[in-house]
């Protein structure tokens, strides 16, 4: 079989990791040669300007506390967050370490505009169900995601992609609003970039082991050190073992992610890889009808129920990254940078679902579904920065090439034939589940190409944000069931522009403009091919920072709307349809500070008023589902520092999530909740042992029982139960 290649001397060969990295790394010969003409002019204009030293998030240094005031996730350049236009959350590792997080959705449960835990339990897409603003998460295949890794879009279908266990990160930062200007093809709500931990002089060097409810038991390493004067080394590596909230299934994952850097001070080179092996055997789509969760003659399902079969089904994938972090300052004001990471995901799965509850309101008709991937992806991201002034107007211009390339070989079964029905109330399991007839067998080669340029001046207080992108996207599909191919072509041009004032009081408003455009690489069940999507987004706020004071609280005001809008097709799990345009309008106030030296607070409040504004079908005019109207979340970290009960931390947090629309029509609605999460720990040098710490965490501390959200009458989702986990960690 054969597929079309870039016409360039550097052909990659599929499935080598070596030969991906080559032919990624020829992409970004032009510019540096490029580069190498701008130092010259560099040179004649050079100002007063230095660069600063590597910055905190270029080396992945671990921020000290819960206020972040820097970032580079929405402009790619070191940038204080005071002075960029634009509402940005960021969760540190202190904080995702005082409430243990488990996946990706617990680590941004507590910041404004972000919607996760809506898939409750469910094990594939429960860690990967967030939302921005009402855009993302990863609810079923069609979804796209907006999860970002180091700045590089992790890709995948829905099935093989995303998941990675929050234990390899150092911090995570929530740009909000459209980002194509510099991501290329994103969803309007915004990104989430998880930064790596990565090998540095100032890492703490730990190893843990923990145990909690469900049988669960892990144990990780997070290790480094010095070779010579300029290089370091780090490995991080994580295993654990659990039973899961459905009864019965089971969870095993490990990972290993060491990385190395060298840096002489103006040039740095940081090589990172990954590997996460997750083997689970659950129901990875545990969705019920509604009517065995309100107001069933039966009762309501237990919070433990499984809808398929623990001798049937399997989820198994492993996925492996490799890639470096590379970057050169040419000299004073000119610096160049270029990011690249090949990842491999190898997917074998099979499941059950639900269809359609008989009429006797407790027989569950089922289907099956099977799903064997092999995807491969490739990101290279060029960047060139170059600092200089105008007269009284300082610049930092950023130019840059990005490109990604995606293959997946996927082939799948689906159906209903033999598929026994399963009892609500009285569930019989390891029955006899046929073989289900191929339903999809395709391989899909897609190619992003971007160039994009961005200036942000500085005028005193005044600090001015303006970029442009030209994107090209194409998408090859061969469908091996037919013999037939669909090629999609999409191109299209993207901008913002934002300005923030910084007074002396701390007080700096801002406003800004901003557009997206994501293609869906995708089908809908009928086969045909998405239209892509494009977004608009006005913001206005105001961010607040005392001078010299480790807080930060942000208002932002935003007005967004998308056309082209994907979501969950209720009548085909799996599989997304296009409801048109969808306008969201939302506010968000978010702070966080660090009181007294001992008490870290982080609170948040959500306003969202989502609409179908344009659509052919029944959901014109209604509230999309899964999305609430009201939510917030507090958390307070204290910690004792003298008296007997010195050594001492404690930590409560309280998450309300508002009633959802449980389907497009919204002809029901999912309850409104709230949830408590709960930890303690004690440094354990008090008794004589120095550097260990020994630690509880309990989240949904009540064992509050409730559904996530549902997304139709035949699908909701149950939430997690209550949850304990102990740790004992030595750190260094």
């Amino acid at each position: 079989m054969k597929t079309h290649q870039p016409a360039h001397h550097c052909t990659p060969f599929r499935r080598t990791v070596m030969s991906a990295a080559l032919h990624a790394a020829c992409l970004g010969l032009a510019l540096s040669s490029t580069a190498s003409h701008a130092q010259q002019a560099a040179s004649t204009a050079r100002q007063e300007v230095v660069l600063p030293a590597i910055s905190v998030i270029a080396t992945g240094t671990p921020v000290q506390g819960y206020v972040a005031s820097r970032s580079a996730a929405a402009t790619k350049t070191d940038t204080p967050l005071m002075e960029t236009p634009q509402a940005i959350s960021v969760i540190t590792r202190a904080e995702m370490d005082a409430r243990n997080v488990r996946d990706l959705g617990e680590a941004v449960a507590y910041s404004a505009g972000v919607t996760s835990g809506g898939t409750g339990e469910t094990t594939l897409f429960g860690g990967n169900s967030v939302r921005v603003r009402g855009f993302g998460g990863g609810g079923t295949a069609g979804f796209s995601f907006n999860e970002y890794l180091d700045g590089m879009k992790l890709q995948g279908t829905g099935y093989d992609g995303g998941n990675l266990d929050p234990y390899l990160f150092e911090r995570v930062d929530i740009v909000k609003g459209p980002a194509s200007v510099l991501f290329g093809q994103t969803q309007p709500g915004g990104i989430v970039n998880m930064v790596s931990k990565r090998a540095g002089a100032d890492m703490v060097n730990e190893v843990r082991l923990g145990a909690g409810t469900l049988s669960h038991v892990d144990g990780g390493v997070d290790l480094g050190g010095a070779i010579g004067a300029n290089m370091h080394w780090r490995v991080t590596g994580l295993a654990l073992d659990e039973n899961l909230q459905q009864d019965p299934a089971k969870r095993k994952r490990q990972l290993v992610a060491p990385s190395f850097t060298w840096s002489n001070g103006k040039t740095s080179l940081t090589a990172l890889a990954h590997y996460q092996h997750d083997d689970i055997n659950a129901t990875l789509v545990n969705v019920i009808p509604a009517a065995g969760l309100f107001g069933n003659p039966g009762g309501r399902v237990p919070s433990d129920f499984r809808v398929g079969d623990p001798g049937h089904e399997n989820w198994d994938r492993k996925s492996a990254a490799i890639g470096y972090l590379f970057s050169h300052a040419v000299n004073d004001t000119l610096s160049i940078r270029q990011n690249l990471r090949y990842t491999r995901n190898e997917l074998d799965s099979q499941w059950l679902y639900r269809r359609a509850l008989a009429a006797d309101r407790r027989t569950l008709n089922r289907s099956a579904f099977s799903a064997v991937e092999d995807a491969n992806h490739i990101s290279l991201d060029n960047q060139l920065e170059w600092k200089f002034s105008s007269g009284a107007v300082q610049h930092t211009v950023l130019a840059g090439i990005d490109y990604q390339r995606r293959t997946n070989d996927a082939v799948r079964h689906f159906g209903f034939a033999g598929v026994p029905a399963l009892d609500l109330f009285a569930p019989k399991y390891n029955q006899v589940i046929p073989a289900q007839a191929l339903f999809q067998s395709e391989d899909v080669v897609g190619r992003q190409l971007g160039v994009y340029v961005q200036d942000q001046l500085k005028f005193g207080a005044l600090s001015v944000l303006v970029g442009g992108r030209h994107d090209k996207a194409r998408s090859n599909t061969l469908n091996r069931m037919n013999n037939s191919t669909t090629l999609q072509d999409d191109d299209a041009f993207t901008g913002r522009v934002g300005a923030i004032y910084n007074f002396a009081s701390g007080v700096a408003p801002y406003a800004s403009y901003a557009t997206s455009f994501e293609p869906i690489g995708g089908r809908a069940f009928n086969g045909n091919v998405f239209e892509p999507m494009k977004g608009k987004q006005l913001e206005a706020g105001v961010k607040y920072q005392p001078a010299g004071s480790a807080h930060l609280a942000t208002l932002a005001v935003f007005d967004l709307t998308q056309k082209n809008m994907t979501t969950g097709d209720p009548d085909h799990t799996g599989f997304s349809i296009q409801t048109g345009e969808v306008s969201t309008r939302g506010i968000e106030l978010e702070g966080k500070a660090q009181l007294l030296k001992d008490l870290d607070l982080t609170a948040s409040y959500t306003y969202l008023d989502d609409e179908v504004t344009r659509s052919n079908g029944t959901d014109l005019g209604k509230r999309r589902a899964q999305i609430p109207t009201h939510s917030a979340a507090v958390w307070a970290n204290y910690a004792v520092r003298t008296g007997a009960l010195a050594g001492l931390g404690m930590g409560l947090g309280a998450r309300y999530t508002g009633k959802t629309q449980g389907d497009t029509i919204n002809s029901f609605t999912a309850p409104a909740r709230t949830l408590f999460d709960l930890a303690l720990r004690y440094d354990l040098r008090r008794l004589g042992m120095a550097d260990w710490m020994a630690e509880l965490n309990v989240s949904n501390l009540t064992d509050k029982d409730y559904v996530a959200s549902c997304f139709a009458t035949h699908s909701c989702y149950i939430g997690l139960s209550r949850s304990a986990r102990a740790s004992l960690k030595y750190n260094w």
